[in-house]
């Protein structure tokens, strides 16, 4: 699980320094654009195809941290066998959008190809996005299956890797 954890992070950062590169894109361009009135040609087709990149390679970290937002519809009533099973049908359910997901987002990425799609101003190809959304699709399937396979082991599922030591109770006192 350590690897699998190091693998997300290591995922999450490439896609933090897209992030980062996109604000400094974005802001350079609002400058040039209102200051000089001479955007920069093609921003808005990065910004596009580069957030498609920072969303798909972050799934998998944002799953293991819990960085999703939770609500719990089912509670568990304190009894460990209905907290194993809603986990597991939670993470067989993301298993399923997930896969839907890499399987649809693979056959669009064909379909790119075929009818030579690309974005408007740079014509940067689809295709590659498509593949990419791919990728991430396909990483995420593999930590639920991960997950779902360590749950049904009765193994713990608590990541490997920690950013901070921030305390996460609202009713501490600073």
């Amino acid at each position: 699980m350590i690897y699998l954890d190091k693998f997300c992070a290591t995922l999450a950062v490439f896609s933090g320094l897209i992030l980062i590169a996109l604000i400094g894109l974005t802001f350079s361009d609002v400058i040039l654009r209102y200051i000089f009135s001479s955007p920069i040609f093609g921003a808005r087709d990065l910004l596009e195809m580069g957030m498609v990149v920072v969303i798909s390679l972050a799934f998998p970290f944002t799953w293991r941290a819990g960085g999703h937002i939770v609500v719990d519809l089912v509670p568990d009533y304190g009894l460990k066998f209905l907290t194993i099973t809603r986990d597991i049908l939670v993470r067989l359910i993301g298993l399923f959008i997930f896969s839907l997901l890499a399987w649809r987002s693979l056959i669009r990425s064909e379909d790119a190809v075929l009818f030579n799609e690309a974005t408007n101003m740079i014509e940067l190809p689809f295709n590659i996005f498509f593949i990419i959304l791919t990728v991430g699709s396909a990483l995420q399937v593999v930590v639920l299956g991960v997950e779902v396979t360590r749950l049904l082991l009765g193994l713990s599922l608590v990541p490997s890797v920690r950013w901070a030591n921030i305390k996460e109770d609202a009713s501490s006192s600073d």
